[in-house]
């Protein structure tokens, strides 16, 4: 869908204040759309435009979204027009991008959605932008080593080239900053030219016109209590084309003249922003560490329970937890089963157990997805308590565990100590914070994230808990709080069966975490191993299959790493 809004006759001044009064408290009332985006575009050039919407239109959107187009005409500042433009739209994503900016990667909202679903906290995205706003203001400028990103650019070469004067032709560049590790790079700054947003918030123009405004924005949502974010993208999202013809020198000098004095005025307003770390930034907004957890409405604890391995084993499990939940002082809690099995699960725990809430996992989401669904039930209580239907607390381990971290204010979380039907305790991976028993801190999901869907088999506790160590959390393993557990539902242990189930999970990690190149290293050792597994298996016809589609999934996974920088291909 298309829309236009005509700014070119606008009312008396007094009438556009009380307007921009009325639309900030209707924004903080209306409930937006959950699987809608638009794209927002201030415009001054039909024909650009019109080639940037060719570009948005030929995009992916995910099945069950919709997408709405809004071009702004004679907007008198880019604040103004974005902001008519997100009265506008009821979409909960919102895009903004400049006339000149085309999408080139198609699978870019996925991504985007993908950003946006599993990190809370992230409120806006860009494709370039740094961690540390340097005296100049401008983020590329004497700050090469706080710059982050990249995009494709049309532009004409510097250096020696720019002495072939006219015969120096306008061309494609790749322009990339510095590469990081995990989905996004938490930002002070996001460069304007593509900027998507999870929640409305009303834009100001204290510098007017249509410079810095996004190192305006992005502040706000700093200081709002929300994270600014540098994507990582695995193919280069965006083409800036630039504008139809190049500047005089009069107009370069004009707009030199505009920015120094905005950066001026900017220094005055927000000079306690420059010079920041943005680590150091979002500490102060996130709050020390002695304040997690507590809520001025009183403590509430979130209880997830993921049902896989049938009805009789979750309804054991609910009858050793929810009593302990009932026994808590002072402690208001809510329980979610998210059903994953196949038989009556559903209509047995809300005979028995009505008080707990019961919905159904996607059939595609994995363990990932299904404890997702049960903490977007919840909405970040106190204490989320993250376990299984193999897991069943003995006497008191809850009350033990909600203790510890009323005791210890500094700690993210507690793991309980795990023991097997024999009696035997689990070995404890200590930087793993895993989901078949463990209690955390609402506040510290809501930061880190949820987990990601992209590890439907496993991977999905180690993936969480790099993440979480990543932003300085740190949990405690609590051995006097005991929980049984009956690990046969477990993936397979044996060799082959192992390997075809962790080995696109392992890949993606490693691509995560430590970046492509040792991602295609690791990706090669694996085809080795397929190899010599197929071998030594070759009489089990079911095992061969299986590590032959594990490494069908790798090879995939391969050729994305491989066309990370690929040159994209224009409309």
């Amino acid at each position: 869908m298309n829309r236009v809004i005509d700014l070119r006759q606008t009312p008396p001044e007094g009438h556009a204040a009380a307007r921009r009064e009325k639309a900030r408290t209707q924004n903080t009332r209306r409930e937006l759309k959950s699987h809608a985006f638009a794209f927002i575009t201030v415009v001054n050039n039909e024909a650009q435009y019109a080639a940037c919407v060719r570009h948005i239109d030929a995009l992916q959107v995910p099945l069950g979204y919709s997408a709405e187009k809004i071009a702004i005409f004679g907007a008198a500042s880019m604040a103004e027009g974005y902001q008519r433009g997100m009265e506008a739209s009821t979409a909960q994503y919102k895009i903004y991008l400049h006339q000149d900016l085309y999408l080139v990667h198609r699978s870019l909202l996925s991504e985007l959605l993908h950003l946006f679903r599993t990190y809370p906290r992230l409120g806006l995205v860009g494709v370039e932008g740094a961690t540390r706003l340097p005296a100049a203001v401008l983020y590329s400028v004497n700050n090469p080593f706080h710059s982050y990103g990249q995009h494709w650019t049309y532009r004409r070469p510097g250096g020696l080239s720019s002495l072939l004067g006219p015969a120096n032709r306008r061309r494609m560049h790749f322009n990339r900053f510095r590469s990081f590790i995990g989905d996004y790079l938490p930002a002070v700054v996001v460069d304007g030219f593509f900027m998507a947003t999870q929640c409305d918030m009303s834009w100001t123009s204290p510098l007017g016109g249509f410079e810095l405004y996004d190192k305006v924005r992005a502040i706000e949502f700093i200081n709002a209590g929300l994270e600014v974010g540098i994507a990582r993208q695995q193919m280069t999202w965006c083409l800036h084309w630039g504008p139809p013809g190049e500047p005089t020198r009069q107009q370069r000098m004009r707009r030199q003249d505009d920015l120094q004095r905005k950066v001026a005025a900017f220094r005055q307003l927000y000079g306690g922003y420059i010079g920041v770390q943005a680590g150091k930034l979002y500490e102060l907004r996130r709050g020390t560490a002695g304040e997690l957890g507590k809520d001025p409405a009183g403590e509430h604890l979130g209880v997830v329970i993921v049902a896989i391995n049938g009805r009789e084993r979750l309804l054991r499990s609910l009858r050793a937890l929810l009593p302990q939940c009932e026994g808590l002082k002072e402690v208001e809690y809510k329980a979610v089963v998210v059903d994953s099995a196949s038989d009556s699960t559903v209509e047995a725990v809300r005979q028995e157990f009505p008080q707990v809430t019961v919905v159904a996992n996607p059939p595609s989401g994995g363990l990932a997805g299904a404890f997702n669904v049960g903490l977007r039930e919840l909405s970040f209580p106190s204490y989320v308590l993250v376990t299984r239907d193999d897991a069943e607390l003995t006497a008191g381990a809850l009350a033990r565990m909600v203790g510890y971290l009323r005791e210890h204010p500094a700690t993210a979380g507690v793991v309980p100590s795990l023991i097997d039907s024999d009696g035997g305790v689990h070995v404890q991976r200590k930087a793993v914070v895993g989901t078949a028993c463990s209690l955390i801190r609402g506040e510290v999901f809501f930061d880190v994230g949820l987990y990601d869907e992209r590890f439907s088999t496993c991977n999905e506790e180690l993936d969480w808990s790099i993440r979480a160590k990543r932003k300085g959390y740190t949990f405690d393993y609590l051995p006097e709080a005991r929980v049984l557990h009956d690990r046969r539902g477990q993936l397979r242990q044996e060799e082959s069966a192992g390997f075809a189930e962790r080995a696109a999970a392992d890949l993606w990690l490693k691509y995560k975490h430590a970046g492509r190149r040792r991602a295609v290293a690791l990706y090669w050792r694996q085809r080795m191993q397929a190899r010599w597994l197929a071998f030594r298996w070759r009489q089990d016809k079911d095992a061969v299959r299986k590590i032959r589609e594990a490494m069908a999934q790798t090879q995939g996974l391969y050729q994305k790493f491989c066309e990370e920088n690929r040159r994209p291909q224009l409309l």
